[in-house]
């Protein structure tokens, strides 16, 4: 699983968990549907796998990948910078 690894970052594991969370949700939504009698609370627990699944597949792919595209920091950064800025007006009016 290495090429995985050096592909994705070091959050391949959770992306591996995710897309499988997500074909499992998949599989029960399909096997649901196949019901003619089928009512929103059967596909409830398929929908939320497959959610959880994806989620969980998108911050594996967000976090800890170590690349420079890792873009999932710039909220962070913006209220940072915002922050200093504020400080440093207020700092000076004083």
């Amino acid at each position: 699983m290495s090429w995985i690894e050096e592909n994705i970052g070091e959050g391949y594991q959770q992306v591996i968990i995710g897309v499988l969370l997500f074909i499992i949700g998949a599989a029960m939504g399909w096997v649901q549907s196949t019901d003619p009698a089928m009512t929103a609370a059967d596909v409830y627990i398929p929908s939320l796998l497959m959610l959880s699944g994806a989620m969980v597949t998108l911050l594996g792919i967000s976090f800890g990948t170590g690349h420079e595209d890792d873009r999932t920091n710039d909220l962070m950064d913006a209220i940072n910078d915002l922050t200093s800025r504020m400080n440093s007006i207020l700092g000076e009016e004083e």
